[in-house]
């Protein structure tokens, strides 16, 4: 048998708080089985829902796509319609138009030594290390200056299709002021 003074110290648990921390263990192995068993169930539902929705989410899918191509097909036959701004609201949402340019260079190698030929502040402005063309830069030159380095502006527009949103913060903004403008006509 062993004496106190040769076990090592290690400290005991007292009795109610071991008998606590079993609970709170139990308490936390059963909510993660019934979380796992719930997720489970879920994950069944939202498979089963995913399914009953289908072909109406693919039917919705196929006339959204539809709708777009109809629409951008109207906005794009009709530029009388967006000679003043890019824009055209309509009580269903935006049809808008948006210019991008990109910079073409024919022949980037060309380019390069034509960049070179002008110094070594071009140099450094226009080309990056590996010697690639530095587009982001060349954008700023004008179009005289990008043809003498054989590189063409090319812009392109494309359409996008909004749906009308309602502003819930506007909405409720403008509940509130006709609620006070009304109380305090009424006092």
């Amino acid at each position: 048998m062993t004496t106190p003074s040769t076990t090592p110290d290690v400290q005991v648990p007292d009795a109610l708080s071991y008998k606590n921390l079993v609970d709170l263990m139990a308490i936390y192995s059963d909510a993660t089985g019934r979380m796992a068993a719930l997720e489970t169930e879920l994950q069944g539902e939202w498979l089963a829902l995913v399914d009953a929705k289908r072909n109406e989410f693919a039917r919705l899918q196929h006339l959204l796509g539809e709708s777009e191509e109809g629409i951008e097909q109207l906005a794009t036959t009709n530029p009388q319609w967006f000679a003043k701004a890019k824009s055209l609201k309509t009580p269903y949402g935006t049809v808008q138009f948006r210019s991008t340019t990109k910079l073409i260079a024919a022949s980037p190698d060309v380019t390069i030594a034509l960049i070179k030929a002008d110094g070594e502040e071009q140099k450094g402005l226009y080309l990056r290390q590996s010697e690639e063309l530095n587009l982001e830069a060349l954008e700023k030159l004008d179009d005289h200056q990008l043809a003498r380095l054989h590189i063409t502006r090319s812009t392109s527009e494309s359409c996008t299709v909004k749906p009308i949103k309602i502003d819930l913060g506007k909405a409720v903004k403008k509940a509130a002021a006709e609620a006070e403008k009304a109380s305090s006509t009424d006092h």
